[in-house]
């Protein structure tokens, strides 16, 4: 594990995020308040977002490679990006919720690390696995900075009558995708169809949260809690959120709990558990525009970086399942000013 780390601090060194001098105050905010605008210039809105991704194919001499899966109501393509051509095959998803921004900015660092270095763990990372990223799944409701995606004839069962479904309710197994009134979630199940991927991480935000000791919760991480996902699944589910905790835990920068989620089936989390793949949900510290993010993004992409390191070298098998409700804390009391 040392090893793993010391690799991953070395390139947390050069994760393209603005300086920031974070407050050392506990809980250590600030947050964002209900009448604060949140800047979002220095983050990639769609039109620059394609330009990056079009970017990282011709600088990686195609170790990056692009495909779109899908198209918005609106029309605007949802990329997918992949790196690496190992037999173990993973799939990310960024940004389902379209004001949760941060994870889509950590995607881009990890998909410049993975596709430009020739450091040997890299390489041998490229060789091992094949990642595949949906990066800002839902374009439309980013360009808004909402978190449904776009649809005026809307009235769903979740999401906002009028502007659009929540996504991230909408991958049930028995949902097809010519079924899916949601065409991002049914551009992902899709892919998911297409590359039958061994682990779905799928990330977000959350409010603002701290433990009993007064200190900041900045992630958050749960396996599939359906009680039809089979037992196998779960436990690989498990040891994914391991190695995510493991990792962060040895950074002052982070601080991680259980995400209380719920067991309904629409859930990536719990789709994809269903359908038989190690499935977790990672949610980062939101609601704080920029005066957190260089720290939510590199927290964001050491859990990305980790989690491929550790498939591609088979130390995520040496993880108890069995340990993770215990050893991970459940996650505390919202903040006064977070959601």
């Amino acid at each position: 594990m040392r090893k793993r780390c010391a690799l991953l601090f070395a390139l947390l060194l050069f994760v393209s995020v603005p300086a920031y001098a974070d407050p050392g105050s506990v809980p250590n905010g600030p947050w964002l308040k209900d009448a604060q605008k949140m800047k979002l210039k220095r983050l990639h809105d769609y039109e620059e977002l394609v330009k990056a991704l079009h970017r990282l194919e011709r600088v990686t001499d195609g170790n990056v490679q692009l495909e779109v899966i899908g198209q918005s109501n609106e029309n605007r393509d949802i990329y997918m990006a992949k790196v690496g051509n190992g037999p173990k095959k993973m799939m990310f998803v960024t940004q389902q919720h379209g004001d949760e921004v941060m994870t889509t900015e950590a995607a881009l660092n990890m998909l410049n690390t993975l596709g430009t270095s020739n450091h040997p763990a890299i390489r041998n990372m490229r060789e091992e696995v094949s990642l595949y990223v949906v990066v800002r799944a839902n374009p439309d409701g980013s360009e808004r900075y909402w978190r449904y995606n776009y649809d005026p004839d809307a009235a769903p069962e979740y999401g906002s009558e009028g502007k659009g479904y929540d996504i991230n309710r909408y991958h049930a197994p028995d949902l097809t995708p010519d079924q899916n009134p949601v065409p991002e979630a049914a551009a992902i199940r899709k892919a998911y169809e297409t590359y039958q991927p061994h682990w779905v991480i799928d990330f977000h935000h959350q409010g603002t949260y701290k433990n009993e000791d007064g200190r900041m919760i900045t992630t958050s991480v749960y396996w599939p809690s359906h009680p039809d996902v089979q037992d196998p699944v779960r436990r690989i589910s498990k040891q994914a959120s391991m190695v995510i905790y493991d990792t962060l835990s040895h950074y002052g920068f982070a601080e991680v709990s259980q995400y209380p989620g719920g067991n309904y089936q629409g859930i990536a989390r719990n789709a994809y558990g269903l359908l038989g793949s190690g499935s977790v949900l990672v949610e980062f510290r939101g609601g704080i525009g920029q005066k957190s993010g260089g720290k939510i993004i590199r927290t964001a992409y050491a859990s990305m970086f980790s989690m491929v390191e550790s498939v591609s070298e088979d130390t995520i098998s040496e993880y108890d399942p069995d340990q993770a409700e215990e050893t991970i804390p459940t996650r505390g009391a919202p903040v006064d000013g977070g959601e």
